[in-house]
């Protein structure tokens, strides 16, 4: 698919390490994930706007066995920044989306 139809969503590196941790990123998203979890700053994945919400989804299922509320907090405002940003694309065509806490 071409780039114009891709959304991209800011990632701190941390929100890098729970998407490969607790989401089952699709194998596009995943080697993006994979090739930005060992840099520093701020990284921009690319993710197809079907894919989205199958990726929040996932990350949404692996919360129901975590007991952590600090890490609970952690994926819903991942999950909320990928909401953002598929909800951005779809009522505007705006094609990027941040989450509200940057680690």
């Amino acid at each position: 698919m071409s780039n114009d139809k891709m959304i991209t969503v800011e990632l701190s590196r941390r929100e890098v390490t729970l998407l490969l941790r607790y989401g089952c990123p699709f194998e596009n998203e995943s080697v993006q994930l994979n090739a930005f979890k060992n840099h520093k700053g701020p990284h921009w994945l690319q993710i197809e706007p079907y894919y989205l919400p199958l990726l929040v989804g996932d990350l949404v299922h692996s919360a129901k066995m975590i007991h952590s509320d600090v890490l609970l907090e952690e994926l819903d405002i991942l999950c909320t920044a990928l909401e953002n940003a598929a909800h951005s694309y779809q009522t505007t065509g705006l094609i990027s989306g941040q989450s509200s806490e940057r680690r």
